[in-house]
């Protein structure tokens, strides 16, 4: 994970990556349960595995706010909008579009000090012993 994210940042800066995380599941989940109009898979899935679409944005949302692999949930959600702009008219285009942009300045800043990630992929510290006879304490 240190690939994806330098830092996780605290204090104000970290609370706006929380705030962001959240924005972005809560684009994704109106986006995905939009009563205005039919779901895009309905007419692409049989009834069978129709629930996967909102099975997979619900577990993204979740991954999204908790912090748990956070680049890749916002990379995934970037591309669920995208997909969902190619099926939508002009009315549903601005919401895809703003959901794009927020997933991927997620995925380009990172989930933050308030995240799951920052505690399984955070720095470490080291403890030395005082002395090399100290050693076999630990």
């Amino acid at each position: 994970m240190r690939g994806f994210s330098s830092s996780f940042p605290h204090g104000g800066a970290g609370a706006g990556l929380l705030l962001l995380r959240l924005a972005v599941a809560l684009q994704l989940l109106t986006e995905t349960l939009c009563a205005e109009a039919a779901p895009w898979w309905s007419a692409m899935l049989p009834a069978a595995v129709a629930w996967l679409p909102l099975a997979l944005a619900i577990a993204l949302a979740v991954a999204l706010v908790l912090g748990v692999l956070t680049p890749v949930a916002g990379a995934v959600g970037a591309l669920w909008q995208l997909f969902c702009l190619g099926q939508s008219d002009w009315a549903h285009a601005p919401p895809c579009i703003v959901g794009v942009l927020t997933a991927t300045a997620l995925v380009l800043l990172g989930p933050g000090a308030y995240a799951l990630d920052a505690r399984l992929f955070g720095r470490r510290r080291l403890v030395l012993p005082a002395s090399p006879a100290d050693h076999n304490r630990f």
